[in-house]
């Protein structure tokens, strides 16, 4: 490494900007703030660091490989997480708001909690992700992949779900009133006790299953 073109970079934590963690990486002429941070999290990943609480609003983390990391409580408003890897990552009570997530990898994330109200996830792999009470209201999740995900007591009020796959999804207690299903997939979900008022472009054959489970409609 050039120590002459080289920077200590510091990971806040959202309470109290407690340092989470710091490097050493170097700065060339050209990097911009969110290319620094993107050094400083890699490191942060192959240290296997807990960076529960950490700071990341606004920063352009697109395509980048978190796979694994420990973000409970991070802060991600506003940013760009578009075709990043977050797979197996620990997210719970993570705030996504105004954040773009469209073809992110969260396959087996722990979400739990999480705010993810208005965010952009077209396209977003999510299979087997735990969304247990998370805040979904008004997501965009065109095309998302939400295969055998736990979305017990989540709430998905006006979110587009149209196309997405929800094959053996848990969407017990959920609240989707006013959520749009058209031509999503919904192979073995369990639906009990769901509120799917005003809810559009819901299959009659799922709609059925759905009273069954005694869903209410209004």
């Amino acid at each position: 490494m050039d120590t002459n073109n080289a920077r200590e970079v510091l990971l806040f934590g959202a309470h109290r900007n407690e340092i989470l963690f710091a490097a050493t990486v170097p700065i060339p002429a050209q990097r911009t703030p969110s290319d620094v941070v993107r050094a400083a999290l890699s490191l942060a990943k192959e240290a296997k660091t807990n960076l529960a609480g950490v700071k990341l609003d606004g920063r352009d983390l697109s395509g980048l490989d978190m796979s694994g990391m420990k973000l409970g409580k991070g802060n991600f408003h506003a940013t760009d997480l578009s075709g990043a890897t977050l797979a197996g990552a620990m997210l719970k009570y993570a705030l996504f708001e105004g954040a773009k997530l469209g073809g992110a990898d969260l396959q087996g994330a722990d979400l739990r909690n999480a705010n993810l109200a208005g965010v952009d996830m077209r396209g977003a792999k999510l299979k087997g992700a735990d969304l247990r009470h998370a805040t979904m209201d008004g997501a965009d999740l065109r095309g998302a992949d939400l295969s055998q995900v736990k979305l017990e007591r989540a709430t998905l009020r006006g979110a587009n779900l149209e196309g997405a796959n929800l094959s053996r999804a848990m969407l017990t207690y959920c609240v989707a009133d006013g959520a749009n299903f058209t031509d999503a997939q919904f192979e073995s979900v369990e639906f009990y006790m769901a509120d799917m008022k005003e809810v559009t472009g819901l299959a009659d054959e799922v709609r059925a299953h759905a009273l069954r489970m005694r869903c209410e409609f209004g």
